[in-house]
Parts: C-alpha cells; structure tokens; sequence
C-alpha cells in the first residue's frame, strides 16, 4: 500500500508542474503555441492550467485519506483531463 502511496504524489507532482507550466505561459509562447496572440488558446491555456492544480491537490488529498475505489476514480479523472489536453492543444499547432 505504501508504494501506491509514493506513487500517488509523484503523479500529483507531475500534474502539478503540468498545470503550474501552463499558468506560467498563459501569455507567453511555449513549444509551438503562440497564446499571447491567440485569445482562444489562451483560455484554453488557463482553464487547463487551473484544472490541472485543482486535480493534483485532489489526487493528493486522496492518496492518503481516501478508500482505493475513490483513488481509482480520481486517476481515471486525471487521465482523462490529461488526455484531452493534447488534443485540444492540436487545433492550435501552428
């Protein structure tokens, strides 16, 4: 059990960095994505960014406090936000 533990928060770390890195370039271009002149990508940008810290700090709540079905749920929840993000980021490849 301890292992899904550790494992847990290095996810909500990672997720965490994902969503701070999107906040951090919500008006400045990053890889190929222009936000500063695109205001829809720029939405998109921050609504994720904003998602991505809320379901970290949930994953994280969870790993330690939650039964494992309601851990189950929330990475099945992480890896969907986590999948969509590419796809909606193809629209605006430049």
């Amino acid at each position: 059990m301890t292992i899904i533990k550790i494992l847990t928060l290095l996810l909500a770390g990672i997720i965490f960095f994902l969503g701070y890195y999107l906040w951090a370039h919500r008006q400045k271009a990053f890889l190929m994505f222009h936000p500063e002149n695109n205001h829809a990508l720029s939405i998109i940008v921050k609504t994720y960014s904003l998602i991505l810290i809320i379901s970290s700090l949930i994953t994280f709540i969870t790993g330690f406090f939650f039964a494992p079905w309601v851990l189950a749920l929330v990475l099945i929840c992480n890896v969907t936000i986590i999948a969509t993000l590419p796809i909606m980021m193809l629209i605006f490849l430049q």
